[in-house]
């Protein structure tokens, strides 16, 4: 047998199971209908007739109390008993267990019409048992269900972090251009400032400020 290490030995993962139906099924609902056949079918032996046996002489004085004596206990065996019986349907949870039963009949039936019709004819391959299996891959088969799940939701998460790293990317590279552009602008101002600045100090005109001074003076005196 392959070792649980290899890719090929690896069980498929099995499949989520359904939810499993409250209200009663087929097989829950015949058990429940089975024993109100039993209860009913007990206490119609308990007749008029067979109950006055028991009770021959006030049988013969009064017929009717003996009657409404028996109708009273089969109505309290009847109300205890079915109370009885569905408080431990309730506690046991009698309903959802046959119900999952029950779905585990059908599932398994599907999955036998699926191998006949997979295999076309021919003969069917019988289902690998699970007592067969190494505690390794035992493991894994249920251990991938969880692992399938979580990297499921981590590369949900990988995936929206990637989003917003690249519309982060694309603010950044938008503020950069418009930085570099400014700066462009700014050098652009500084090569005019430095331009004028070594425009002031040539010599003509240096001189015109002089003159210019100069004339202010007279005009001052």
């Amino acid at each position: 047998m392959p070792t649980a290490t290899e890719t090929n030995s690896r069980s498929p993962s099995p499949a989520p199971e359904p939810p499993v139906a409250e209200a009663p099924g087929p097989r829950a609902q015949g058990l429940i209908r089975i024993y109100d056949q039993a209860v009913r079918a007990t206490l119609d032996k308990c007749s008029t007739k067979s109950f006055g046996s028991c009770f021959p002489t006030l049988e013969s004085h009064n017929p009717d109390i003996l009657e409404d004596l028996r109708k009273q206990i089969v109505d309290q065996l009847d109300r205890a008993w079915r109370a009885n019986f569905e408080d431990i349907l309730a506690r046991r949870d009698v309903v959802k267990s046959i119900n999952a039963l029950e779905q585990c009949i059908d599932d398994a039936k599907q999955r036998k019409e699926r191998a006949i019709d997979a295999a076309g004819g021919g003969p069917v391959e019988s289902p690998l048992q699970p007592h067969t299996l190494s505690p390794a891959e035992i493991h894994l088969a249920h251990l991938m269900p969880f692992l399938e799940k979580h990297t499921e939701s981590m590369n949900q998460q990988l995936s929206t972090t990637q989003e917003s790293n690249n519309e982060l990317l694309s603010t950044v590279t938008a503020q950069r251009a418009e930085i570099e552009s400014l700066v462009r602008g700014l050098e652009v101002v500084i090569q005019d400032l430095e331009a004028s600045a070594q425009m002031m100090a040539q010599d003509n005109v240096q001189n015109l400020g002089t003159e210019i001074r100069d004339l202010e003076n007279e005009m001052k005196k």
